[in-house]
């Protein structure tokens, strides 16, 4: 017979302990947590002092730790309180994995492990993957026991509070036996910084206990005797029954050539188990006691050791039946609670779609009510504004067929005087003895009259309505012909060339308007237009309608400006490439003849490379 070795019954053990960091053994940590429960009165702090109690009684009962962790969620759902629930199913998946119930416990320790991850309980976290590393080592998995302590360690690293990193780096070791030397001392010395600096007692005679079993694993007995006999005086001055039953378990092993010595310190362990309550070791303990004292032929002890057993192993399997009755009742009871859960969202939602249809009918009658009152006063004011509007329009029309009379009255009038005084310029600037600067006054009368008579002619083609156009058949590439032939000596003067391009076509038009369309287009691309550049006008058919298209290469039209041209008396002016002064009426006034005749006017441009307008008449 081979005395089993201790190492392995560490392992289920530093799971979370560590968690509830005072250094006293967990038989008085849980008094004084069930003392201090009664007196509690947030209902959030109670559910935190169960899960508490829940998890220090997992190493000694694992029946009460699943009690606790059970009454924890019940009053944290009850409560809404989502971390609460979770630490308590953290406390049962636990409790579950200690009866044995490996499966259960990885679904129950996934589920934790998503709600901490939600919550970003980071230290959490690393202590359930390391749970779940401890079940998958529990069940013999290593390859998916070393997956999750590494995710472990790498959520935890960067943890500003890392105390559980301590327990991380120790169980790391304990669930990697085939680490080297080097690595194995390299995690523990990490471990054992972390838990110098939170002065983590428990921790550091656990990492005491871990290096002996492998010194003890290599036969190193000599160098293991000293860390066990520290880890002896150091759990049992600090009261730590779990670790004092360890440390004893590590003599065992030192002396596993020695059977008495062997069933010595495990009767020490059985008496302490005995004492404390710790439930969950005895069946383990005895049967070590059992195999070592049949070693020794004394027929009464091994009696007794027999009926110690069986009475230990009766007492387990009734446990284990309860347990799994409660665990039953249990997944009946989370089973219940779902659909109460589900049932009760959807009748708030019910309620609250039922009120919700009320009010909102309520609200659209009142709005109803509300609009019909509006409606009848709107209908009264529309009415009497309609009449108003009727009478108002008719002054208007009336008022803008006066000023328009006035308008070409006057602009009809000023052509005389104005022209009078061009010609009279012009004359007096034939007249070869003036001096230069009357010659500079002259010609600037001669430019000024003209302008002003530019500006006449413009506006006397303001408002043409299509039932002022007396039209006639024009032969319109004749009259294009004529219209370039006039605006050549424009354009030469500028050093430009006007290029037209036609094809015969009639149309019934006013000849006198649609040719100031045309010249007022040549006219600005002459205006807008460098020296030496080249000036195409286009005529041709399309589907029943001609398209006039006069294109320059100039300085092209803005952005800014480009809904503003054909506006009356717009803002949208520039002076030409020569100074050439700008009036904002030529464009708008071409707009108006255009659809007057029942065509369209527009134009395609960019800032800087010139501008083509189009002209569509249709042909009648």
């Amino acid at each position: 017979m081979h005395l089993p070795r201790p190492l392995p019954y560490l392992i289920p053990f530093l799971v979370v302990w560590l968690c509830y960091g005072q250094a006293q053994g967990q038989s008085v940590l849980i008094q004084q947590e069930q003392r201090r429960l009664p007196f509690i009165k947030d209902s959030i702090s109670q559910v935190n002092s169960l899960n508490r109690i829940g998890m220090l009684y997992h190493l000694k009962n694992p029946d009460s730790c699943f009690y606790y962790g059970m009454k924890a969620k019940t009053i944290a759902i009850r409560l809404h309180y989502r971390k609460g629930a979770t630490d308590a199913d953290n406390v049962i998946a636990t409790a579950l994995f200690l009866r044995g119930l490996s499966r259960e416990s990885l679904q129950l320790f996934s589920t934790v492990l998503h709600d901490y991850r939600q919550e970003s309980d980071t230290v959490n976290e690393a202590q359930v993957l390391m749970n779940m590393a401890t079940v998958y080592a529990g069940i013999t998995d290593t390859t998916q026991a070393k997956i999750l302590s590494r995710r472990a360690i790498q959520t935890g690293r960067n943890l500003k509070q890392d105390s559980i990193m301590s327990l991380v780096y120790a169980n790391y070791c304990m669930l990697n036996t085939a680490l080297s030397d080097d690595s194995a001392r390299y995690y523990l010395d990490k471990s054992q910084k972390i838990a110098l600096r939170y002065k983590d007692q428990r921790m550091l005679i656990a990492i005491l206990q871990i290096q002996a079993g492998i010194l003890l694993n290599k036969n190193l007995k000599n160098e293991a005797l000293p860390l066990i006999n520290r880890s002896l005086s150091q759990a049992q001055n600090a009261g730590m029954e779990y670790l004092e039953a360890n440390s004893l378990a590590l003599y065992a092993a030192y002396y596993e050539d020695k059977p008495d010595s062997v069933l010595s310190y495990y009767n020490r362990i059985y008496q302490l188990v005995q004492k404390k309550g710790y439930v969950f070791l005895k069946v383990r303990v005895l049967k070590v006691v059992l195999a070592y004292t049949e070693m020794t032929g004394n027929k009464d002890k091994i009696i007794s050791a027999h009926r110690l057993l069986e009475a230990a192993l009766t007492a387990e399997n009734e446990n284990q039946k309860k347990f799994i009755g409660d665990y039953i009742k249990y997944n009946a009871i989370q089973d219940d609670n779902i659909l109460l859960e589900t049932n009760n969202k959807n009748n708030k939602t019910e309620i609250f779609l039922l009120i919700t249809v009320c009010l909102v009918s309520i609200l659209l009658i009142i709005f109803i009510y509300r609009l019909y009152r509006l409606s009848r006063h709107l209908n009264k004011r529309i009415s009497e504004q309609n009449s108003n509007m009727q009478k108002t329009l008719i002054d208007l029309e009336q008022s803008q067929a006066d000023n328009t009379r006035m308008m070409q009255i006057a602009a009809h009038d000023l052509r005389n005087p104005i022209g009078g005084i061009t010609s009279i310029a012009a004359l007096m600037l034939d007249d070869h003895d003036r001096s230069a600067e009357d010659r500079m006054m002259l010609e600037l009368i001669k430019t000024s009259g003209q302008n002003s008579l530019d500006l006449v002619s413009d506006l006397l083609q303001v408002h043409t309505k299509v039932e002022e156009l007396k039209k006639e058949h024009v032969d319109l590439s004749l009259m294009l012909h004529y219209c370039v032939d006039l605006m050549h000596y424009k354009a030469e003067a500028k050093g430009q060339k006007l290029k037209l391009r036609t094809t015969p076509v009639t149309l019934s038009v006013n000849r006198e308007k649609l040719w100031r369309v045309v010249s007022n287009l040549i006219a600005n691309a002459i205006k807008f237009s460098p020296s030496g550049a080249e000036i195409h006008v286009k005529v041709e058919k399309l589907n029943g309608h001609v398209l006039i298209t006069v294109e320059d290469h100039g300085i092209g039209i803005p952005v800014e400006m480009k809904d503003k041209i054909f506006d009356m008396f717009t803002e949208a002016k520039r002076a030409g490439t020569a100074g050439e002064q700008p009036f904002g009426l030529g464009l708008a006034i071409s707009k108006q003849i255009v659809e007057a005749h029942g065509g369209r006017i527009w134009f395609e441009s960019k800032s800087g490379n010139g501008t083509t307008f189009f002209v569509e008449l249709p042909i009648l």
